[in-house]
């Protein structure tokens, strides 16, 4: 099989799935507006990860050494910090790659509106790949290596409440889930490099000695960010850019 075909048939699996999920839609009302609210609410989404995040890291003071402790937080610490420049990675990718429309717009498909979702904020964005797949398999898999009983939960929470909404609403092809999720997952295994997560959480244990509170504070602000996919930074930096353009128009004149 070329690559030509390969490619084309990766498009009709594509089109296939999201026609079969995104059938649903529109039927029933409640269901429409539970997914629409499951794919808008933060806290269902990075809200509860966080919390899970947070529960992991003091409950394994209580469970284990001294050790094993400082182990389970470092992996979860070097997991919070890589989603930060894997992120950047997956939306510079959405940029510089070829655009590709969101499902929904496809005229091909034919997919559903359903009620109470607003899909035009999605109009300008490439499709691939998912930053919500990325960060939120990235976070399932750091907290798996530190409790497999808690991860796989999570795996499953990311997939019904995460990757299948959006699905169903035609923001995103099973293609773009896929390769967001399998990013975000070989980005967080990163913390089983012993050598690597020790590089990249060193400042952050050094900052903790040095003050506690600084180093929480952090912590707390970097999660915060997290749970909203850094999508205040993003205004701030995206404001912040416009005004610097608006200033070198005005000293031009």
């Amino acid at each position: 099989m070329t690559l030509l075909a390969q490619g084309k048939s990766v498009s009709q699996l594509d089109a296939s799935i999201s026609v079969f999920v995104n059938g649903f839609a529109h039927r029933w009302w409640i269901l429409d507006e539970i997914v629409s609210f499951a794919e808008c609410s933060q806290l269902i989404k990075g809200g509860l990860f966080l919390t899970v995040f947070f529960y992991l890291w003091f409950h394994s003071k209580e469970e284990a050494g001294k050790a094993e402790v400082t182990e389970k937080r470092s992996i979860l610490l070097h997991t919070l910090l890589v989603c930060i420049p894997g992120i950047i990675v997956i939306r510079a990718l959405a940029l510089l790659l070829p655009f590709r429309p969101r499902p929904l717009f496809n005229p091909a498909l034919h997919l559903r509106l359903a009620a109470g979702f607003n899909p035009y904020n999605f109009a300008t964005w490439s499709s691939f790949p998912s930053d919500h797949a990325f960060l939120f398999f990235a976070l399932a898999t750091g907290m798996f290596l530190v409790n497999r009983k808690i991860g796989y939960f999570l795996y499953l929470y990311a997939a019904l409440f995460i990757a299948l909404p959006r699905l169903f609403l035609g923001i995103h092809y099973a293609s773009d889930l896929a390769v967001g999720g399998l990013f975000g997952m070989g980005t967080a295994s990163t913390a089983n490099w012993a050598r690597l997560r020790s590089w990249i959480t060193r400042p952050a244990w050094r900052l903790q000695e040095l003050s506690p509170g600084v180093f929480y504070g952090s912590l707390f602000f970097i999660s915060i960010e997290t749970a909203e996919l850094y999508l205040p930074l993003w205004a701030a930096a995206h404001g912040t850019w416009k005004l610097i353009q608006l200033l070198q128009i005005l000293v031009r004149r």
